[in-house]
């Protein structure tokens, strides 16, 4: 049984913040037997069920008031239904980082979203960074393991690497992980980005062909109005990285605002869980749910709410009228996911193929945390081998970060991505050479010498979730992704490097 903010609070209010669990229970408790306080609300459980669950909630209270977080924020934080300490505290911190850091603008000419854009810089950028990844790491430290198979939650790596997964809420100074140094970290830079959950199995057979570099996770809803958890192996540096401005909308919210007339409050999701939309029989369960609603005459059982809710998740519905539901609209995706405005609205795509086609895209604003450090590097402009990103998520996402694209190479087998990005490349007028291939295989060795002989080499090789317009998958039954063509773009980076000569 959930017990209200307002319970909690008032037993925080007369007895102070230092109360012992013990008598804060027997002053709820002895209010609501006795009747004794209006601002309770009354129940049919006995008090001895009350108790119980009130145990659940100060328990909760109190183990993240013991990390130092305000009363408030938390009690803020526990109305949401069944929240585990674990994500109550990656919230809290999250917000409290993003509202405290120093910061200072730098301003970056794009007309990507069409305003002026700007980066902020962090005089320390790597403190939200820490506070919301899950970092791989070698060090001999453990981590508890609450959902098994989830590298996100994972105690240790799979196999016989023995490298445990430890979740970084601590603020410290970052440093170049440990096994990315000397030519390792000198260019060519990599980077491979999966936005598809995999096993942790995988993630270490990855690694073993991308030069055992340490993946780095991170969950995009700490960039955006997306979560999803995403993971990256790279050998960029991690100094100096900065945040990419204007920002996407970090909620539902502020991503579509008219909805907020409309928006019940009993329902708590701030974020879109997934890119992607059932089109059969998405009007009949609009309808369904929202007369569901309506017959309740203001009166929603918890359990009802509970299951229009997780509804609404699952197939991204959004309150657009009093009781009435809709599914999300390709271009509100797009602002979620950071693409301007109508990307993917080419004339032949319907509604259902531009969600297929930005299923596994890029959230750029997440992107842009990891791809930000090479502006300083490269102020004259970056050549990059583009290696299924999508809807063309990398340069949106270079572009984004006022980076010049001297040189792209992209390699995309999808007919329907790579008119996408031809679209994109002239829209926003870019000035470097857009050389378009249909597919990883045919970047064999003679190839890959050509063009570094062409274009002087490749500053940045990147790598994404291959996928397609009609249906197409990055998911196979062995690994859990699509491995053939990971081996493919491992097997392009090996032979760029080798080639420049840092190998």
């Amino acid at each position: 049984m959930n017990f209200s903010q307002q319970e909690v609070d008032l037993a925080f209010k007369k007895l102070g913040d230092e109360a012992p669990l013990e008598q804060l229970v027997d002053c709820i408790v002895s209010a609501q037997s006795g009747g004794s306080s209006g601002e309770l609300e009354n129940g049919v459980a006995t008090n001895e069920a009350k108790a119980e669950a009130l145990f659940g909630v100060m328990e909760k209270t109190l183990s993240l008031l013991q990390k130092g977080f305000p009363r408030k924020r938390c009690h803020q934080l526990l109305t949401i239904v069944r929240a585990t300490v674990e994500m109550l505290a990656d919230s809290i911190l999250a917000r409290r980082i993003a509202n405290s850091d120093e910061q200072k603008e730098v301003k970056v000419e794009s007309n990507c979203l069409g305003e002026q854009k700007l980066i902020i810089r962090h005089t320390s950028p790597h403190t939200l960074l820490r506070a919301v990844m899950m970092i791989t790491t070698t060090a001999h430290r453990g981590a508890s393991s609450s959902h098994p198979g989830n590298p996100w939650s994972m105690g240790r790596c799979a196999g016989t690497s023995g490298m445990p997964v430890k979740v970084e809420l601590e603020a410290t100074t970052p440093g170049r992980r440990a096994n990315v140094r000397g030519d390792l970290a000198k260019p060519s830079y990599f980077l491979y980005g999966n936005v598809v959950e995999i096993p942790k199995d995988t993630w270490h057979q990855l690694t073993q062909f991308l030069y055992h570099v340490e993946p780095e996770f991170v969950n995009s809803q700490f960039f955006s109005a997306l979560s999803r958890k995403e993971g990256y192996i790279h050998n960029l540096p991690v100094e100096r990285r900065c945040f990419v401005v204007p920002k996407s909308p970090m909620t539902i919210e502020e991503a579509l605002p008219f909805t907020r007339q409309w928006w019940p409050s009993w329902d708590t999701r701030k974020h879109i869980s997934a890119v992607t939309i059932e089109a059969a029989g998405i009007e009949q369960t609009c309808d369904r749910l929202g007369r569901m609603v309506r017959e309740s005459r203001g009166v929603l059982s918890e359990e009802k709410q509970m299951q229009i809710m997780h509804q609404c998740e699952v197939s991204n519905l959004i309150w657009v009228g009093r009781d009435k539901l809709s599914p999300l609209e390709p271009r509100q995706v797009e602002r979620i996911l950071g693409y301007p405005h109508n990307h993917t609205n080419l004339f032949e795509l319907n509604q259902p193929d531009r969600f297929a086609v930005m299923r596994y895209a890029f959230q750029t604003d997440t992107l842009a945390y990891f791809l930000s450090v090479l502006k300083d590097q490269f102020p004259d402009g970056i050549r990059v081998l583009s290696i299924y990103s999508g809807i063309g998520g990398a340069e949106v996402t270079l572009h984004r970060l006022g980076i010049p694209l001297k040189c792209v190479v992209s390699v995309e087998e999808s007919d329907v991505n790579r008119k996408i990005l031809r679209s994109w490349w002239q829209k926003t007028e870019q000035t470097g050479e857009l050389r378009q291939l249909h597919g990883i295989w045919k970047l064999k060795t003679q190839v890959i010498d050509d063009l570094i002989t062409e274009f002087g080499g490749f500053d940045l090789i990147i790598g994404g979730n291959y996928t397609s317009c009609k249906g197409g998958t990055t998911i196979n039954t062995t690994m859990g992704m699509d491995s053939n063509r990971f081996f493919e773009y491992a097997r392009v980076v090996t032979r760029v490097r080798t080639a420049v000569g840092v190998n």
